[in-house]
């Protein structure tokens, strides 16, 4: 068991080095061909960081554990909002700096609606991974549309980029490599779950979870502690909806993934409460309420821009999350 366990730590690492040279060798490509900052972050990095969620969920499917495919996302969707924003928010406090983060917001919640359907059929179906890869696309798109309408050049620089040739290495070493480390990690974590009698759901909601949540942590923390508060939580926003649509869509449409709604009931509740609670601990209530009586403009009550993550909130949140793992348990 010892060495399973090892298998599975190992697996994580693997994952997460992989990842992050999926990233830097594509934005290095991308950059070549001088294809804008804001591009790359909306599209090549935003993929990239989902990487290890994907291959995950996509080898459990394509396996026959369905369970950690589905609770690979899910977990990982609760641990970004309630540890990495959590702990992150109790280190220093996180102004939202997006001007779009209301829609983001509104958008991963209508995402986590849509996921809630789906379950009932007790599948999600192929058209239904169509349907997501289709919205994750349109999104993307009005996105970068939206923000290049407000930027009329961008000059920012890729702080480091490596050549074309050692670029494709990397991103061909590190395919392999998430390939290589999914398998290990399903493999390990369903013998450790039949080994201690755990479901394949809670080992995925938790550990597996964490795992491919841990670049997100660590990124969050070590901007954290460099007190670079342009950290926002649209990042995380931005990244749950990119595990559903993405990660489940994509999967879904390579090979359909049955699943258990009764099993993962409360774990789609724990995911939406948290969401809706991430909306009250930042949303700027009075400064938003007294501008909207002087100016009765709707889109004012939209505006996050004020708002801020604080250490009270941070610490909430990050309470919950260990309610919600000791609940598991």
């Amino acid at each position: 068991m010892f060495i399973t366990i090892l298998i599975l730590i190992s697996s994580l690492a693997l994952l997460i080095f992989s990842g992050h040279g999926l990233v830097r060798g594509s934005v290095s490509i991308a950059s070549k061909f001088h294809i804008s900052s804001l591009v790359i972050g909306m599209t090549v990095v935003a993929f990239g960081t989902s990487a290890p969620e994907l291959i995950v969920s996509l080898r459990a499917a394509m396996e026959g554990h369905p369970d950690i495919a589905v609770g690979n996302v899910v977990g990982s969707n609760i641990a970004n909002v309630a540890l990495v924003l959590g702990l992150t928010a109790m280190v220093i406090a996180l102004p939202v700096v997006s001007k779009r983060l209301f829609y983001d917001w509104f958008f991963m919640m209508i995402s986590y609606f849509f996921l809630w359907l789906f379950f009932q059929n007790g599948v999600i179906d192929r058209y239904q991974g169509v349907l997501m890869v289709v919205a994750i696309v349109l999104f993307t798109w009005r996105a970068i549309k939206t923000s290049m309408a407000r930027e009329t050049s961008d000059k920012d620089e890729v702080s480091k980029t490596y050549p074309v040739w050692l670029a494709i290495i990397i991103i061909l070493a590190s395919c392999a490599g998430l390939a290589w480390g999914a398998d290990l990690l399903v493999n390990s974590a369903s013998e450790i779950a039949l080994a201690f009698g755990v479901s394949e759901r809670v080992i995925s909601v938790t550990i597996v979870a964490f795992g491919t949540s841990v670049p997100e942590l660590t990124a969050s923390l070590v901007a954290a502690f460099k007190k670079e508060t342009e950290i926002s939580v649209g990042n995380i926003v931005g990244s749950n909806l990119f595990n559903i649509l993405v990660v489940l869509g994509v999967t879904s449409v390579i090979h359909p993934i049955p699943v258990n709604y009764i099993a993962f009931r409360t774990d789609l509740l724990w995911m939406a409460v948290l969401g809706i609670l991430l909306m009250l601990v930042i949303y700027p209530f009075r400064v938003n309420l007294a501008t909207w009586k002087s100016n009765r403009q709707i889109k004012i009550l939209t505006d996050l821009r004020n708002g801020r993550l604080t250490f009270w909130g941070g610490l909430i949140l990050f309470v919950l999350y260990i309610v919600y793992i000791a609940m598991l348990f």
